[in-house]
């Protein structure tokens, strides 16, 4: 898990999958993208637009994924991201294959990433995630997921 301004992206250059991620937030992350996927590689790598409120902490549930590494960049708003490696989770529902997501229970110790806007959090495999979370305030969130597919 990594989290950092976007500004300071190229501090990651030895992980070079990240780039394109990168490079696409930091040319097209400040305009306001219809919501839906937006193709940036194929199926290897794209980007998800989102708007929403936050939601309370005992409405969401921690969530991981197989085959893609995440770049959430907050372009508006602010939010929370709890973070945990997958090895301490519960699994709530089983991985699904089609989605490439599995889900797991709220665990009793988790780390609070505040992500203000211009902000990113990158998640593996391995980290488990809660995003979507409300900050301090109810403001709109804008999103911008960009999905990266991993090697093997």
């Amino acid at each position: 898990m990594i989290a950092d301004q976007l500004k300071n992206w190229r501090r990651y250059g030895g992980l070079a999958e990240l780039r394109p991620a990168f490079e696409f937030l930091e040319q097209r992350g400040g305009e306001d993208l219809p919501a839906g996927r937006i193709e940036i590689d194929g199926d290897r790598l794209f980007a998800l637009p989102q708007r929403y409120s936050g939601r309370a902490i005992i409405d969401s549930r921690f969530e991981s994924h197989h085959r893609y590494a995440d770049v959430q960049y907050i372009a508006g708003g602010a939010e929370m991201i709890g973070y945990a490696p997958v090895e301490t989770l519960q699994v709530e529902k089983l991985y699904d294959p089609a989605a490439d997501i599995e889900f797991y229970a709220i665990p009793e110790c988790y780390t609070p990433i505040a992500l203000p806007a211009g902000s990113f959090a990158v998640f593996y495999p391995d980290d488990g995630h809660m995003p979507c979370c409300r900050l301090d305030t109810d403001d709109p969130i804008y999103k911008i997921v960009v999905k990266i597919k991993l090697a093997g």
